[in-house]
């Protein structure tokens, strides 16, 4: 079965103590496959790191070296790291040996004494398979493997691999490009993690998706590939040979590089207000307070309720009232019903009809939403754009880009 991935936050500490059972109560009906943090996570508490050893799942730390990449806030917690730095750097600021070594053996050291089970090598975010980043990103990849060799660090590695969705075209984009798979192999990951940025948007989300799933079946047949930020999409990806996906709990559930990034140069205030609530027909998590309008309305309403009774009470309180748990258990149990399946034609025939299901029911709630400003529009470009996929895939029809 393909594993689930969750981004915990230092809020969701005592969350995953309980549906681990670690806090001395019954674990949960289903449970994250792997745990990730940010980088930052683990200098403010190493109860995560903590709860996920005494729960025998990998714990992940994210170096988010993108964030190399742009400016920073002088308050914002990345930039206490050992390898950040407030300004932007350039490929010419990355390219040489010693500034590789450097970041490299800080990006390890900062992993491995705060627990990690694997180490997650340094990246950067292309955009462009001319801009210089995909030269860094290669030298990157070796500087980690003769840094890991040197120091005799046993934990296993895995490569990230950060694009913008203009380097999935099949004829213009990184597929194309030799040398960074040479520095991919040199490094020998267990894995590749394939964050690809800004697929879900667009007039043409149905071709960005085909060139995602034309890339993952590449990758596929000489890594396992596991699926970076990408909650919305993941499911589909799975079906097309990924080892599964990463996701937020309500919260970071698409892959934006950019705007992390600029989010970055300014103070974040955090999170304001209840955490979205993840609906399973939708495929992503919309605001509670648009669920909390959708209850005044039986129909709509038992559309979006869990029915699961080992993830939700009945009557659905448990959507609203345990909203984190709900996400995670729903999220693992939609994976273990693709695994049942056994044909792959009939997993996109169950996608498309889930797809279906979402469209018809975003369009109630954006009924809604154009009624009350307590109901906020549902985006069904993401959804729009797997349904496309899905229904032509089951009927073994391709969507395909026209250069």
């Amino acid at each position: 079965m393909a594993d689930l991935v969750i981004r915990a936050g230092a809020n969701d500490a005592a969350l995953l103590r309980r549906m681990y059972g670690t806090d001395g109560g019954p674990p949960a009906a289903r449970t994250p496959d792997r745990v990730v943090v940010d980088a930052h996570v683990p200098e403010g508490t190493r109860g995560i790191g903590m709860t996920a050893r005494t729960a025998g799942v990998p714990f992940l730390i994210d170096p988010q070296t993108y964030y190399l990449q742009d400016v920073q806030h002088a308050a914002d917690p990345w930039v206490s790291l050992p390898y950040a730095t407030r300004t932007a750097l350039t490929p010419a600021d990355l390219m040489g040996q010693t500034a590789q070594d450097r970041l490299v053996n800080q990006v390890i050291e900062h992993q491995v004494t705060n627990g990690a089970t694997a180490v997650i090598a340094p990246y950067v975010h292309i955009e462009g398979v001319s801009n210089g980043w995909l030269e860094v990103q290669a030298g990157l990849w070796r500087r980690t493997r003769a840094c890991l060799d040197q120091q005799n660090v046993a934990l296993p590695v895995i490569g990230l691999l950060a694009v913008g969705w203009r380097c999935l075209h099949p004829t213009q984009g990184i597929s194309k490009r030799g040398p960074v798979w040479a520095a991919l192999r040199s490094l020998g990951p267990i894995e590749v993690a394939l964050a690809a940025s800004r697929v879900h948007l667009g007039v043409n989300a149905d071709e960005r998706l085909v060139e995602l799933l034309t890339l993952v079946g590449n990758l596929t047949a000489d890594y396992p590939v596991l699926m970076w930020q990408q909650g919305l999409l993941g499911e589909a990806c799975v079906i097309a040979g990924a080892s599964g996906y990463e996701t937020g709990i309500g919260y970071r559930e698409k892959c934006e590089l950019n705007t992390a990034m600029s989010n970055h140069r300014r103070i974040r205030s955090g999170a304001s207000g209840a955490r979205p609530v993840y609906v399973e027909s939708l495929g992503r998590s919309i605001p509670k307070r648009s669920l909390e309008q959708v209850q005044k309305h039986r129909r709509l309403w038992s559309r979006v309720l869990c029915t699961d009774s080992g993830c939700c009470p009945p009557g659905g309180a448990g959507l609203l009232d345990d909203a984190r748990a709900h996400a995670v258990v729903s999220r693992a149990r939609n994976l273990a019903r693709l695994a049942t399946i056994s044909q792959t034609q009939w997993k996109w025939n169950h996608l498309a009809d889930k797809a279906a299901e979402g469209l018809s029911i975003a369009g109630r709630i954006n009924l809604l939403a154009a009624d009350s400003s307590l109901v906020r529009k549902v985006d069904t470009t993401a959804l729009s754009a797997i349904n496309d996929v899905a229904s032509g895939r089951r009927h073994r029809k391709l969507i395909r880009r026209t250069a």
